[in-house]
């Protein structure tokens, strides 16, 4: 078994230098800690985890914080980053926000010097409590463009568009939004879109909810929309989508016939001789081992880097989403 004194001789340092590399790294110089690592590295010796992190100035650790672990829609993104950071040589943290801003910030707060950096997928809280975070530390954000913080975005704007203008062709001059969860930033951009898109048209969009994103919070919908005498809707999420189908059969409408029916994402399909969703495919897998990358990258820096550097080089990445035309429109 490879001891402390081997590799302090391997080193070429006393035990006592070896020692403070792990244990006291501030007291040792940088081109002496480095040789001290090295030479463990080389000889395979493995250093208590929290002394390590303190040698390396890193912990090791990457943190991902979502707003609803249970979303079908951050399955991909939550399996993308993992992989990348593990690829990479990280381990991953993964929070649930529970959709509260407060709770995003205080999940940084709890995490800082803890971890090397953080993912926000879709965060809800203030910007400039965001760029605080990215003061202390590494920060990439999902659906979510800030001046001086990394980003990976998907932009539905297109694929929304070009179902508003079907939708309008097809004859519907009155329809639904069915929006979702509370305090989505995003959802209000893509009820903006709509609105914007079908009233230019001549139509009008009646907003509902917020609905959560689920099976049954899509059937319980069916009534109110039929009491606004609407024909047809586009539900934020593809489960919202379903349950609506599902409540459609059960009273006899027909989807798309009495009812036609969209969704602004695509990241589940139900089956179960319900009709072809037509859904806006969002590449939440690319976008996540995209918003991997980029946390790595700076995660990965020598510490003591010019904090400046950082916002010289911040990157916004846009993915295209696109429209897939099912048989519910």
């Amino acid at each position: 078994m490879v001891t402390l004194a081997d590799v302090a001789r391997q080193a070429g340092v006393s035990s006592a230098t070896a020692s403070r590399v792990f244990g006291r790294p501030d007291m040792v110089g940088a081109e002496t800690r480095a040789i001290v690592i090295e030479a463990a590295d080389r000889l395979g010796y493995v250093a208590n985890s929290t002394a390590r992190a303190l040698a390396m100035g890193s912990s090791g650790l990457l943190g991902l914080v979502v707003p609803q672990l249970s979303s079908s829609y951050f399955a991909p993104l939550i399996s993308a980053v993992q992989s990348e950071v593990e690829r990479s040589g990280f381990e991953l943290i993964i929070v649930d926000s529970r959709g509260c801003p407060e709770s995003e910030i205080e999940i940084a707060r709890r995490l800082r010097g803890r971890v090397d950096g953080i993912i926000f997928a879709s965060p809800r809280s203030p910007g400039a409590a965001l760029a605080e975070a990215a003061r202390a530390f590494p920060v990439v954000t999902v659906n979510r463009e800030l001046p001086d913080i990394d980003s990976v975005s998907v932009d539905v704007i297109a694929g929304l568009t070009e179902l508003c203008e079907l939708l309008i062709t097809a004859g519907h001059r009155t329809i639904a939004y069915l929006g979702g969860p509370p305090g989505s930033i995003s959802d209000d951009g893509r009820f903006l879109t709509a609105r914007t898109v079908i009233g230019d048209n001549g139509g009008e969009v009646l907003r509902f909810g917020p609905v959560e994103p689920t099976v049954s919070a899509g059937a319980e919908s069916l009534s109110m929309l039929q009491e606004a005498g609407v024909h047809a809707v586009i539900a934020y999420n593809a489960l919202v989508a379903h349950g609506l189908m599902f409540a459609a059969a059960t009273v006899g409408a027909r989807v798309p016939d009495d009812l036609a029916v969209a969704a602004v994402d695509d990241l589940i399909d139900i089956g179960l001789g319900l009709p072809s969703l037509t859904a806006i495919t969002q590449p939440m897998g690319e976008a996540g081992s995209r918003a991997g990358r980029m946390l790595v990258g700076q995660a990965a820096r020598p510490s003591g880097t010019d904090p400046d550097t950082r916002a010289r080089t911040i990157q916004h990445l846009v993915l295209p989403s696109t429209l897939v035309i099912g048989e519910t429109c």
